[in-house]
C-alpha cells in the first residue's frame, strides 16, 4: 500500500510538470506577389501590384495538444483537411494563385484605358495566426486578416480563440470563468469609459457607439495576454469604421477575485 501511494503521488507530481510544460512551436511565413506596368491617366508610367503575405505558427505535433492546436488553427482551410505544415504552404499557394485571377481580371477590364488608381488596383492582403499567451491553465490563439481589395478603404478584423490545457477545450463564453458577471461588467464598463474619456453617465449612443439599448455589453472575442484578459471588437461591430476597433482590458489584479479557477 506504501509504494502505491508513493507510485500515485509521483504520477500526480509527473502530471503537473507535464501541464506546465509550454506548448512548443515554430514560425514561418509566406510572401506572395504580381505586379503590372500601367501608364496613369497623367501619362506617366507607374506599376500597380497584388500582394499577400502569410504569418503563422506550427506546433509540434510530438504531443496531442500541438496536433488538436493546429487542427483549430488549420484544420479547415479552403475546405480542405490540413495533414501537414507543408501541405498547409501548398494551399496557401493555391489560395493565392486563384484570389490573383480576381485581380488580373480586374486589371484586364480598366487596362484598355489609362489607370485611375480610384478603381483600387493595388490590392494587399495580410493574414497573422499566432499565439498571444500562454499559462499552466490556458493558450490564447488569434487569427487576424488585413486587406485592400478596391473600394472605400482597408478592411479587416481579428478573432481571439481561448482552450484549456492540457485537453484543448475551448472556451466559448467569458460568463463561463467568473462567479460574478454582473461585478466583471461594471469593471469593464468602468475601464471602457475611463480609457476613452467617457463621463460615468455620458449616453455610449451620443459618443459614437452601438451598444444595444445604449447599453454597455462585452462580446464573446477574447483573449488572454500576460496583464490580463481583454476583450476586443473590431471595426464597425460597436462603431464606425473612422473610430476604429475598440479593446477592453481587464488586468488580473481587478478580476481574480471572480475568477473560477486561475487563468
Amino acid at each position: 500500500m506504501k509504494h502505491k501511494i508513493i507510485l500515485t503521488t509521483l504520477l500526480f507530481f509527473l502530471a503537473l510538470a507535464v501541464k506546465a510544460q509550454p506548448l512548443t512551436f515554430k514560425t514561418d511565413s509566406l510572401k506572395f506577389g504580381l505586379s503590372h506596368i500601367v501608364q496613369n491617366e497623367e501619362g506617366t508610367v507607374d506599376t500597380v501590384n497584388c500582394n499577400r503575405n502569410h504569418y503563422f505558427i506550427w506546433f509540434d505535433e510530438s504531443t496531442q495538444a500541438g496536433k488538436e492546436l493546429n487542427n483549430q488553427l488549420y484544420g479547415l482551410v479552403n475546405e480542405k483537411n490540413i495533414g501537414s505544415l507543408e501541405e498547409l504552404k501548398a494551399i496557401m499557394t493555391e489560395d493565392f494563385n486563384d484570389w490573383a485571377v480576381g485581380w488580373n481580371e480586374q486589371f484586364e477590364a480598366e487596362d484598355s484605358s489609362p489607370i485611375n488608381y480610384s478603381f483600387g488596383l493595388n490590392w494587399y492582403e495580410e493574414n497573422n495566426n499566432g499565439l498571444s499567451h500562454q499559462t499552466p491553465n490556458n493558450i490564447c490563439l488569434y487569427q487576424s486578416i488585413n486587406g485592400y481589395y478596391g473600394g472605400a478603404h482597408p478592411m479587416g478584423g481579428v478573432a481571439y480563440m481561448v482552450y484549456s490545457l492540457p485537453d484543448i477545450s475551448p472556451v466559448k463564453n467569458w460568463q463561463s470563468l467568473f462567479t460574478d458577471t454582473l461585478a466583471i461588467l461594471k469593471i469593464a464598463e468602468e475601464i471602457f469609459r475611463k480609457d476613452n474619456k467617457l463621463g460615468p453617465r455620458t449616453s455610449l449612443e451620443k459618443a459614437g457607439y452601438w451598444f444595444s439599448d445604449n447599453k454597455f455589453h462585452l462580446n464573446d472575442n477574447f483573449g488572454l495576454d500576460a496583464e490580463g484578459l481583454f476583450f476586443y471588437f473590431n471595426a464597425y461591430e460597436i462603431a464606425p469604421y473612422a473610430m476604429g476597433p475598440t479593446d477592453v482590458s481587464l488586468p488580473y489584479s481587478r478580476i481574480n477575485k471572480y475568477l473560477k479557477k486561475p487563468l
